[in-house]
């Protein structure tokens, strides 16, 4: 509920012919494509970290490189051409081109009890990886 209305904006919504539909609380099937984009983020934080006690700066770092890969999935080719291995992704519209990440070590092999704290958090963008 809004409690002081401005008469000109509403004034020129109005005009403009804008249509409001809001999203009920409780009700993520409105939500759609984005909430299609959270159900897989929520997936692949809940099978990787699980029960594992983060910082908030390793959180931090496992939600962006899970960000990063959701927004690495192809969506389409760029080209016809069959061994043009491009395609369109949900990162060119956000920054104009693929996201690019560093590679790092295959840390499957090793527990994790001998790993470092930076190696563990690269385990588990692995494991993203490779579902």
């Amino acid at each position: 509920m809004v409690k002081n209305p401005d008469g000109v904006l509403s004034g020129y919504l109005s005009s403009e012919g804008t249509d409001w539909k809001f999203l009920p609380p409780r009700a993520p099937n409105f939500g759609g494509l984005w909430e299609a984009g959270m159900k897989s983020f929520k997936h692949h934080l809940k099978r990787v970290v699980g029960n594992s006690k983060l910082t908030f700066e390793e959180f931090l770092t496992v939600s962006t490189q899970i960000e990063g890969i959701l927004n690495s999935r192809p969506l389409v080719p760029l080209t016809t051409d069959i061994e043009d291995l491009n395609a369109l992704t949900p990162a060119h519209f956000l920054i104009g081109r693929p996201i690019n990440s560093i590679v790092e070590p295959n840390l499957f092999e090793i527990p994790e009890c001998r790993l470092k704290i930076w190696q563990n958090l690269t385990k588990m963008i692995q494991i993203i990886w490779k579902r």
